[in-house]
């Protein structure tokens, strides 16, 4: 996952820089728009689907922690004198799994989301949606001030939509339907 996100970061952090120095040269004209909206628009598209492996693969890691737990759990009832060798608790630690199945996402565990690689994809995914929507206002002749105001409300709506994919992604993916 970290190649991946590193790869995606990568690509942004150079159309940032190109369209720094096209901007410089074209004095922000309409052509540094026209090649934003694309590089952009492309930047965003690998995000996604960055973020939608991404989220595959924390509810991967989760199944293979719930079934490594159940391993230590099944050798503690076959010699429960391994228990003082074990690090893992005798039950399910619920909170330990919850966001790998199917629990809702609440304000209080919004946090930890956020400082998540899943999370800081998601973050830039929503600032480059609202830059693409900022930039197509601009081109249709909006003003700076509208076209701010656009992409600020298509940045929190795309949040609101990661947030969404992954939690339906759980529960779509809980222990028991798989």
């Amino acid at each position: 996952m970290f190649a991946r996100t590193t790869i995606f970061i990568a690509i942004l952090s150079g159309t940032v820089v190109a369209l720094a120095l096209l901007a410089q040269a074209t004095r922000f004209g309409r052509e540094t728009l026209w090649l934003a909206l694309l590089l952009i628009s492309v930047d965003l598209f690998i995000g996604v689907a960055t973020f939608v492996r991404s989220v595959e693969i924390n509810f991967e890691d989760a199944r293979w922690l719930t079934g490594m737990h159940l391993l230590r759990c099944a050798y503690l009832k076959i010699a429960p004198d391994i228990e003082p060798f074990l690090l893992a608790a005798r039950k399910v630690d619920a909170e330990l799994l919850a966001l790998g199945h199917g629990t809702h996402q609440y304000l209080a565990n919004l946090r930890n989301s956020l400082t998540t690689t899943t999370g800081t994809v998601a973050t830039l995914n929503s600032v480059l949606a609202g830059a693409v929507a900022g930039d197509v206002s601009g081109l249709l002749g909006r003003s700076a001030g509208s076209s701010v105001l656009v992409g600020a409300i298509v940045s929190i709506v795309s949040g609101a939509l990661h947030v969404r994919f992954a939690a339906r992604y759980r529960r779509r993916h809980a222990p028991n339907d798989s």
